[in-house]
């Protein structure tokens, strides 16, 4: 295996395709090829390394390639191929998501932690349900990587104030991640209210010993023995008052 290169990664799912018949299976494959290659142009579209996934595609795009050229340029262009492709076939709705890292190249194929983070996002609750809602063909989901570097810098042909911060929970994966819906902020605006990120709890909120109850301590190791007992050198336990309220219930 040789050493990891930093590349754009790209996963793009067709929603609802297993509920098709295989015809329509195979032609909406087809258009989501012809749509992609159209929306990279050539030669980026050579330049990139490209992963069929049956019902979606992986796009590595090469780290000389500047990530706003993909959220500026590319995505754009495939939203308006798919505006244009619903007039005629509406089968082609896509959930992208965005991130950027460290890929691995062998002879099976494309791996790396980014890969599996890009996948996550793909997955995801809030992105599922965003081009649900969505009035357009296309809902798509950026990691923090990408936001922090592309997003926030305010590169032309993107509008940061369109990417709604989401919670992200995807088996093992918990990150926070930002969601936009070309041409329809008010689905990206009610999705993120859904799953909107909380405050990090910080360590001294962990720490912090709660309100009232009982505290124990020990010279030596505190221990827990049969029927609740505790034992250990110099065992104290304390009783934290509980603070007075200043109003009835």
């Amino acid at each position: 295996m040789g050493p990891p290169a930093h590349a754009t990664l790209l996963v793009a799912d067709v929603e609802r395709f297993s509920t098709r018949d295989g015809a329509d299976q195979m032609r909406t494959r087809e258009a989501l090829y012809d749509e992609f290659r159209a929306a990279f142009t050539e030669p980026l579209w050579s330049s990139c390394a490209h992963e069929d996934r049956g019902d979606g595609l992986l796009v590595v795009v090469p780290g000389q390639v500047p990530k706003s050229m993909v959220l500026g340029e590319v995505l754009p262009r495939l939203d308006a191929a798919l505006g244009r492709r619903r007039r005629g076939d509406p089968l082609l709705r896509l959930r992208v998501a965005v991130h950027a890292g460290d890929v691995h190249l062998d002879e099976h194929g494309i791996g790396g932690h980014a890969v599996i983070r890009a996948f996550r996002l793909c997955d995801s609750d809030p992105l599922r349900k965003a081009v649900a809602a969505a009035r357009g063909d296309l809902a798509v989901l950026v990691s923090e990587t990408i936001h922090e570097d592309v997003v926030r810098g305010g590169y032309p042909g993107i509008a940061p104030q369109a990417f709604h911060a989401v919670d992200v929970h995807v088996k093992e994966t918990a990150v926070r991640a930002w969601l936009h819906v070309p041409g329809d902020e008010d689905a990206a605006r009610r999705v993120a209210a859904e799953a909107s990120p909380g405050p990090a709890a910080t360590a001294a909120d962990r720490e912090a010993p709660r309100e009232g109850g009982l505290s124990f301590s020990a010279g030596g190791d505190l221990r827990v023995g049969p029927g609740n007992n505790f034992a250990g050198r110099d065992v104290r336990v304390d009783e934290r008052p509980r603070p007075r309220r200043w109003w009835r219930p």
